[in-house]
C-alpha cells in the first residue's frame, strides 16, 4: 500500500506540471514564440521537485536543498540566454520555479493543496490577456480605491480587538470590520465582472449589477426608462434580475458566517428566487434586447464602507438590545426597518446571532423580513423615480413578491 501511494504521489506530480505545461505549450502555439519549456518539460519539473523530496527522505535532507538550489540556477540561466534574443517577460521561469514546488507537495501528500495551487497558477497564466486589458483599462480612482480595501482588510483589520464593549458588549470592532471587508469583497466581484461584461445589454448588465447593488441598479434603470420610454420592459427585467442576484448574494454572506443557518434560509431564499426566474422569463419574452451600461462606483471607496460598517454596527445593537428587552417582536421590526436601507446588514447581523442569542427560525424570519423591507425601498424608487409603464411592471413585481416573503414568513 505504501508504495502504491508512493506512485500515486509520483503521478500525480507529473499530472499538475502536465497541466501547467499544456497551458505554457498552447500559449506558445498562439504567440509563434520560444519558451525555455512546455508540455514536456513542466512535468519533467515537477517531477524532479517530488524525487528530490523523496532523496531527501531516505538519504539526506541538504539533497532537497541542492534541488532547489539547481532548479534555480537553471531558471535563471535560461532567462538570461532568452531575454538576449529577444524581449522575455519571466511568467514561464517563475511557473517553473513553483511547479518544482508543486512537485515537493504532491510528494508529501498535500493533495488538496498541490491541485489548488496548480489550477490557481493555470487559471493566471491563462488570463494573460483579460488581465492585462483590465488593468490598462483600469481608471486612478479605481485603482487608489483597491488599495484603500487592501488597508482595511490586510492592515486594519488583524489589529483590531475581537470583543465586545460598551454597554452589553454592544460593539465589536474586529467582528464590524469583518463584515465591511466581507461585503466589499462580494461587490467588487460584481464591480469586475460589470466591467468585463457591462456592454452585452441591458439585462445582463442588471444581472451583473445586482452583484454590487441591487438598489443601485433600480434607481439607475428607474431614470432611464424616462428617457429610454421605449425600453421599459428591458430595463424593468434588468431589475428583476438584479434583486434576483440579491436571494444568492445574501445566501452567499450567510454561508460564510454561519452555515446552520444557511440550511434554514435555503428554501425560502428559493422559493423567492424561482418566482423571481419565471417572472424575469415572462418579462424576457417580450423585451427587447439592446446594448446599455450603467455607471457603479468602485465599491472599494473609503466613505461607503465607513457607512456600512456604521449600519452594521448600529443594526447588531439594535438586535441585541431587542433580544434583551423585546425578545421576538423587537428583532422583526429591527430587521424590517433596518432592511428598508440595507439587506446585508441585517443578514450579516442575524447571522452573527443566530445559533447563540436567537433561534435560527426567528434569525431566518428576520432575514426574510429585511429582504422584504429593501424590497419595499425599491418598489419606491420604481414609482417615484421610473416611468409609468416601468413601475407598473417593476412595482408589480415587487408587490409579488412581498406577498410570497409574507406569507413564507408564516407558513415555513
Amino acid at each position: 500500500m505504501a508504495e502504491l501511494a508512493l506512485i500515486g504521489n509520483f503521478l500525480l506530480a507529473l499530472a499538475l506540471g502536465a497541466l501547467i505545461g499544456l497551458e505554457r505549450e498552447y500559449a506558445r502555439y498562439r504567440k509563434h514564440t520560444h519558451d525555455y519549456a512546455g508540455i514536456r518539460t513542466f512535468p519533467l519539473i515537477a517531477l524532479f521537485g517530488a524525487l528530490s523530496a523523496y532523496f531527501a527522505e531516505i538519504l539526506n535532507p541538504w539533497i532537497l536543498i541542492m534541488g532547489i538550489l539547481l532548479m534555480g540556477t537553471l531558471i535563471i540561466i535560461s532567462y538570461f540566454v532568452l531575454s538576449r534574443k529577444k524581449y522575455h517577460g519571466a511568467t514561464s521561469e517563475v511557473a517553473g520555479f513553483l511547479t518544482f514546488f508543486l512537485g515537493i507537495l504532491a510528494y508529501f501528500g498535500e493533495i488538496q493543496l498541490a491541485v489548488l495551487l496548480t489550477v490557481i497558477i493555470t487559471i493566471i497564466l491563462y488570463s494573460r490577456t483579460m488581465l492585462h486589458q483590465f488593468a490598462h483599462h483600469l481608471k486612478k480612482e479605481e485603482m487608489k480605491s483597491a488599495l484603500v480595501f487592501a488597508v482595511i482588510a490586510f492592515v486594519v483589520l488583524p489589529f483590531l480587538p475581537n470583543k465586545g464593549y460598551g454597554p452589553y458588549e454592544l460593539f465589536n470592532p474586529f467582528l464590524t470590520w469583518l463584515m465591511v471587508v466581507l461585503i466589499s469583497g462580494i461587490s467588487f466581484v460584481g464591480y469586475i465582472l460589470m466591467k468585463w461584461f457591462g456592454e452585452k445589454g441591458i439585462e445582463f448588465t442588471g444581472l451583473l449589477g445586482g452583484l454590487a447593488s441591487s438598489t443601485a441598479v433600480t434607481l439607475s434603470f428607474a431614470e432611464r426608462s424616462k428617457q429610454h420610454e421605449h425600453l421599459y420592459k428591458a430595463l424593468a427585467l434588468g431589475v428583476i434580475l438584479a434583486n434576483g442576484v440579491m436571494f444568492g448574494r445574501i445566501l452567499l454572506e450567510v454561508l460564510l458566517v454561519n452555515q446552520a443557518l444557511f440550511v434554514h434560509l435555503l428554501l425560502p431564499m428559493l422559493i423567492l428566487a424561482s418566482v423571481t426566474g419565471l417572472f424575469s422569463y415572462y418579462v424576457w419574452k417580450q423585451a427587447k434586447h439592446v446594448s446599455e451600461t450603467i455607471e457603479l462606483r468602485s465599491p472599494f471607496a473609503l466613505k461607503p464602507a465607513l457607512k456600512f460598517a456604521g449600519i452594521f454596527a448600529m443594526v447588531l445593537a439594535f438586535l441585541k438590545l431587542a433580544n434583551i428587552y423585546l425578545p421576538s417582536q423587537g428583532v422583526y421590526l429591527v430587521s424590517f426597518f433596518s432592511g428598508l436601507a440595507d439587506a446585508d446588514a441585517i443578514a450579516l447581523s442575524l447571522s452573527q446571532l443566530a445559533g447563540t442569542s436567537f433561534s435560527y427560525e426567528i434569525a431566518r424570519q428576520g432575514i426574510v423580513l429585511g429582504v422584504l423591507g429593501n424590497m419595499v425601498t425599491k418598489a419606491g424608487l420604481a414609482y417615484f423615480f421610473g416611468e409609468k409603464k416601468f413601475r407598473r411592471v417593476v412595482v408589480g413585481f415587487f408587490a409579488i413578491l412581498i406577498a410570497l416573503g409574507g406569507a413564507l414568513i408564516f407558513v415555513l
